[in-house]
């Protein structure tokens, strides 16, 4: 079962990246936040693995991502991944503290994931929060994300250990924050 290890955004944060989803939508974008039946919260991904037990991993995580909470996380461009998957994101500047965290994250996890997706491996990975996926028409994303200044000057409020796709269960890997 594929699991991400996400780190999800703090309040305003959340709730600007919602409203981004809702205009989207609104514009006939399809949103991460609206696809049927799933859970997602605004978040940037440190990795993409495939583990039967991920309760191991979050074990092998919990000590690493212990001062994960905290960090500056500004999403200052809008992109998109020409792949088959058609992503719109927004891009998130990687301070040395975001990168030594996911280079120690893999490092924790590598000895007993049964897969890393290959994108989030150190040294590859580009730090991003989704907007949609299946994006066909990249200049209503244009039109939407120019009533929304950038950059959003995110924090990040935990980790989480999230199955995909879908987001529904979520294994906290950080201690609990003020409620949401």
């Amino acid at each position: 079962m594929p699991h991400a290890i996400e780190l999800f955004l703090d309040e305003q944060s959340d709730r600007r990246v919602r409203q981004i989803w809702t205009a989207l939508d609104e514009h006939g974008v399809p949103s991460l936040g609206s696809r049927p039946g799933a859970d997602y919260h605004p978040h940037v991904s440190l990795s993409v693995l495939e583990h039967d037990d991920p309760a191991r991993i979050a074990d092998a995580l919990r000590p690493v991502l212990a001062t994960a909470t905290g960090l500056p996380l500004p999403l200052a461009s809008l992109g998109f991944f020409l792949t088959d998957e058609s992503v719109a994101f927004l891009g998130a500047i990687p301070s040395q503290r975001f990168l030594t965290l996911h280079r120690r994250v893999h490092e924790a996890v590598e000895p007993i994931a049964e897969d890393i997706r290959p994108y989030y491996r150190p040294d590859r990975l580009l730090p991003h929060c989704t907007l949609a996926t299946g994006v066909t028409d990249r200049a209503a994303v244009l039109d939407v994300m120019s009533a929304f200044p950038l950059p959003i000057l995110a924090v990040t409020e935990s980790a989480q250990l999230v199955e995909v796709p879908g987001g529904h269960h979520r294994i906290a890997l950080t201690p609990p924050g003020p409620p949401r």
